[in-house]
């Protein structure tokens, strides 16, 4: 896929942070990578069916504290369904939401989480939708 999709946290309408640490444990052990001068994490799939399966990840780094993170973009992801997993692991351990422009709502992993959505994010993107496995995000994103 050659699009980008977006991760990002919000708490009471506002931009929000989580633990760095909830990203690389829910994509260990396929991140191959990190460049810290960028933030960017390549996390590839060497057993995947496709000759190179990997997605690079621009993290949101807090600058005050790179232990948080409000986000990050999901550059070219990768059609295997662990990249989808990974994403939906931190979809419900966060008030996070993950979206992509084109025809598709933003995704939460709990319904707890929409309330703390911007509004102006819901008005361009439409009703939240509350995701349930990563094949669902996949569907979502590969028809936006």
């Amino acid at each position: 896929m050659s699009f980008e999709a977006y991760l990002s946290c919000f708490e009471n309408g506002e931009q929000s942070h989580f633990p760095t640490s909830t990203v690389s444990e829910a994509f260990a052990p396929f991140i191959t990578s990190r460049d810290p001068e960028f933030s960017r994490w390549t996390v590839t799939y060497q057993d995947s069916s496709s000759a190179l399966d990997q997605t690079e990840l621009y993290l949101d780094l807090d600058p005050n504290d790179a232990l948080r993170c409000s986000g990050f973009t999901v550059a070219r992801p990768t059609s295997d369904g662990r990249l989808f997993d990974s994403l939906l692991r931190i979809l419900q351990t966060t008030n996070s939401t993950i979206y992509c422009s084109g025809e598709c709502p933003p995704m939460v992993g709990h319904a707890e989480a929409i309330a703390h959505l911007n509004s102006e994010l819901v008005e361009a993107l439409g009703t939240p939708v509350v995701v349930l496995n990563g094949n669902e995000i996949r569907a979502r994103l590969e028809r936006s």
